[in-house]
């Protein structure tokens, strides 16, 4: 009977043994075998790639919009800015033989050339420097048209050279005229071209004041004072008045 009251306890103790078991028992390998799988790829023999990439960077290769990277320009826009400092030294220069071979009105409006190019000419060097262009290079014709602009104004210069008075003064109002039509073209284009957006912004000032230019040129053109005045070494023909002034600017 002891026997059998024995077993019959070991049979009723057993199932609370068996329960027991998987709390007392450590989790750790079947928490191992069945935890989900590390995604990243630096955990993955599989995939040795990182998963996260460096930021991309504009670098100054990267032109094909006109932009670079820290304030850098581009190519073109360089070219644009080569072509504006060419333009207003050629104006400060013959601004210049203006004062010395023309006649009252035309050195009036040559004065007025010189201080207005002098001007741009300082802008846009200090623009060049901003944007990390140190120095501005030289403007090189590329295209037939820009290498024969360049013959017809070496021409026109010696031209220039040679005549005084009237005759420079006409010689010279055309050259101001026809010559800052071209630049307002070209202008336009480099506007609607421009790359950087402050390069856009200064453009768009420059174009008025070439603007007043070319008009102040045809507006002497059409005073019998500009094309009939006195010369510095003759006396005014008949009918002139050297004290007229130059139209005001538009």
């Amino acid at each position: 009977m002891k026997l059998r009251a024995l077993a019959i306890v070991a049979a009723l103790a057993a199932p609370a043994l068996v329960s027991a078991t998987p709390a007392d028992t450590p989790p750790t390998h079947t928490t191992n075998n069945n935890a989900p799988t590390n995604n990243s790829p630096n955990n993955n023999p599989a995939n040795p790639t990182p998963d996260k990439s460096p930021p991309r960077t504009t670098t100054p290769s990267d032109t094909s919009s006109g932009k670079t990277a820290g304030g850098k320009l581009a190519d073109p826009d360089i070219k644009v800015i080569a072509h504006l400092h060419h333009v207003n030294q050629m104006e400060i220069t013959l601004g210049r033989e203006a004062q010395r071979q023309g006649t009252a009105h035309v050195k009036d409006y040559a004065g007025t050339l010189i201080t207005d190019h002098q001007s741009a000419d300082q802008d846009l060097t200090a623009f060049a420097k901003a944007h990390q262009l140190t120095m501005i290079p030289a403007d090189k014709p590329t295209t037939d048209a820009e290498k024969q602009d360049d013959k017809d104004m070496t021409t026109a210069m010696a031209h220039l050279k040679a005549v005084k008075g009237a005759d420079f003064d006409k010689a010279y109002l055309n050259m101001m005229a026809t010559g800052h039509d071209k630049e307002l073209t070209k202008i336009d284009v480099s506007i609607s071209s421009a790359g950087d957006p402050d390069l856009k912004t200064m453009l768009q000032g420059v174009k008025p004041v070439l603007q007043r230019h070319a008009d102040q040129a045809r507006d002497l053109q059409n005073s019998p004072q500009a094309s009939a005045g006195a010369s510095p070494s003759a006396p005014a023909p008949a009918g002139t008045s050297p004290s007229v002034q130059p139209p005001a600017s538009r």
